[in-house]
């Protein structure tokens, strides 16, 4: 059966579903705003909040599917099947779209504010970018001294 037969309750509960991690993102920044910084400030922050979001509408869509699937006619004359079937779709659409989207929004910032502090520390003795082309200019014209006509260019000294 297409989606589109079904009643105004059904896609209320289909829009609940979809807007369900988008609402909850809104009531997780303001209820904790030091949330929002990796979330607006880093892109993993912003990635994994925008992945929620998509998970939702997806989960929107499979439980619209699902609830479309369960007006067909031998469905709909068992309440035992109708009660099966929308408790199972529920259970599979929260499973696989809900749950996800939830840990995604909180572990977004946390893992994004993890990253954040552990910055790797900067290595001992770094060289120039300069430096390093000419040590290897000058040992590449060691090795093979006739194919680097152009090597002059990067030597040190007066032009």
């Amino acid at each position: 059966m297409p989606v589109q037969g079904l009643n105004a309750r059904q896609w209320g509960l289909v829009a609940i579903v979809a807007a369900g991690p988008f609402v909850l993102a809104f009531l997780l920044g303001a209820a904790a705003p030091e949330l929002l910084e990796p979330v607006l400030g880093t892109p993993l922050g912003g990635l994994s909040w925008m992945l929620a979001t998509g998970l939702g509408i997806v989960g929107g869509a499979l439980f619209a599917r699902i609830l479309a699937a369960l007006q067909r006619p031998r469905i709909q004359a068992s309440a035992t099947l109708r009660l099966v079937g929308t408790l199972g779709g529920a259970g599979a659409v929260v499973g696989l779209c809900i749950v996800p989207a939830v840990v995604l929004l909180l572990a977004g910032p946390a893992w994004a504010t993890h990253l954040d502090r552990e910055r790797l520390p900067a290595p001992q003795g770094l060289r120039s970018l300069r430096s390093s082309a000419v040590e290897l200019v000058g040992q590449a014209r060691r090795v093979i001294p006739h194919r680097l006509p152009l090597s002059q260019l990067l030597l040190p000294g007066p032009r």
